[in-house]
């Protein structure tokens, strides 16, 4: 009878020692759905809006994504690293957005729409998810926002991501399998695309568009036209024009007549807004010679020409950002230089809107994001909606302003303290247009200062005399 007992013992012990451990629901959870954050996805889907098709692919593979949305052959989009999310436009090149709650946010969204918060890399590199009831996990990436996961048990994938507060962010639905692992077509919801018509797994890793690439050579100075603007001397595809270098400008643009005279067809449907908006199209030529900086290739939307001042391109913003530009008014030189390099004693930070550089401005007692606009020859400007909501800055001058889209009445007041970043310029003259919609900075301030602009870095310093 003792030895029957010590059998009994002994098997339990066994079985204890043998038996397996618990099952992680999160590891089951990816293994579900083939640990999607492994396979690179693509997916595209077409919409008609307001009469036109409108064609979406997204890229993903784990928390990065690629976005393009094409209408009519014209594409722009978005690039995300899992951190920090970039915008392109017609010349693919990524400018960087500001790092906002939206960008909190999608941090974690990313995480949850790829299975990557179910792998245990996500927690390694400082995520974290516990449990928030039955089948709803409380998820935070790293330096990203809280979110909840909501899993149906049946099919053990994810259908609904709320915000902590429970409002709804993103519904999934109609998963299908590609690469072997779950994909969702429909993504509904304010922080989702929409829905997608087909998926494929699809070889490779994932980055950013790599856009219109300048080659240096070495760097000479370019002369300063006589206007109030930036215009400096260039070719493209071989012929000796004018280009105005615009940073308040995206895309880059062509005149005309000089699209006529290269014998380019304008395709594709672009709106251009200035004091008016006025449907285009873009060609594609090149080489653009910008200095000892040299673009292969290059799209450009097609603008009539200038009543202000007569150029024939328009370096926007986009091919910009592929740059450091150096403008210094009382040499009357531009220098074009490689990104990058050693940064001015008096830099501003920039941040990024849309593809258009931004920085921090106080117009009096005002706090204002402004356009970094080097197309602008005022020292600031602002529309007529802001400074009739005051304060109402006595009116020196009375005159009309010029664009690309036409001209309109504007005047002149004199604001009492207008600092740029940490830069204090004291009393300053403004230009107050009927239509224009948000503050800029100009570049009148080269009047004061050597303006070097790098896009890239995020920051534009202002140098001494």
């Amino acid at each position: 009878m003792r030895f029957a007992v010590a059998s009994l013992a002994l098997s339990a012990l066994l079985a204890t020692v043998g038996a397996a451990p618990p099952l992680d629901p999160l590891a089951s959870l990816a293994a579900a759905n083939g640990h999607p954050a492994e396979v690179h996805f693509r997916a595209r889907g077409s919409r008609v809006v307001e009469g036109r098709t409108v064609t979406t692919t997204l890229d993903q593979l784990g928390q990065t994504r690629l976005v393009e949305r094409c209408i009519a052959g014209v594409c722009g989009g978005d690039w995300f690293d899992g951190t920090r999310e970039w915008t392109f436009g017609l010349n693919e090149v990524a400018l960087p957005e500001a790092v906002d709650e939206a960008t909190l946010t999608l941090r974690t969204l990313a995480a949850i729409a790829a299975y990557a918060f179910a792998e245990p890399a996500f927690r390694a590199n400082g995520g974290t998810v516990t449990a928030a009831g039955a089948d709803r996990w409380r998820v935070r990436a790293r330096d990203g926002v809280a979110l909840v996961a909501v899993i149906d048990a049946a099919s053990q994938t994810v259908i609904r991501v709320e915000t902590a507060a429970g409002r709804p962010l993103a519904v999934y639905g109609r998963p299908v399998k590609a690469g072997g692992a779950s994909f969702p077509l429909d993504r509904s919801g304010p922080a989702e695309l929409g829905t997608f018509d087909s998926v494929a797994a699809v070889a490779g890793s994932l980055g950013p568009p790599a856009g219109a690439v300048p080659a240096f050579a070495a760097a000479s100075p370019l002369p300063l036209a006589a206007e109030p603007v930036p215009i400096v001397p260039c070719t493209l595809a071989g012929r000796s024009v004018r280009c105005l270098l615009d940073s308040g400008a995206t895309p880059s643009a062509i005149s005309l007549p000089l699209a006529e005279a290269l014998n380019l067809e304008p395709h594709g449907e672009l709106e251009i807004a200035g004091f008016s908006r006025f449907a285009t199209g873009f060609v594609e030529t090149g080489p653009l010679v910008l200095g000892p900086a040299r673009f292969a290739q290059a799209r450009f939307a097609v603008v009539p020409p200038s009543r202000a001042a007569h150029f024939d391109v328009v370096v926007g913003s986009d091919l910009l950002g592929r740059v450091r530009l150096v403008l210094d008014r009382r040499q009357g030189t531009a220098r074009i230089l490689p990104p990058g390099g050693s940064e001015g004693p008096n830099s501003v930070a920039l941040t990024f809107r849309a593809g258009s550089p931004i920085v921090a401005a106080q117009l009096g007692p005002q706090g204002v994001r402004a356009l970094l606009d080097t197309g602008d020859e005022s020292v600031v400007s602002f529309g007529y909606a802001a400074y009739r909501d005051g304060p109402a800055w006595p009116v020196i001058a009375h005159e009309q302003a010029t664009g690309m889209a036409g001209a309109e009445d504007a005047f002149t007041v004199e604001i009492p303290e207008v600092r740029i970043g940490s830069i204090v310029l004291g009393t300053t003259r403004a230009l107050v247009r009927r239509t224009q919609v948000s503050a800029h900075v100009g570049v009148g301030l080269w009047t004061r200062y050597v303006l070097d602009l790098d896009e890239q870095g995020e920051r534009i310093s202002f140098g001494g005399r």
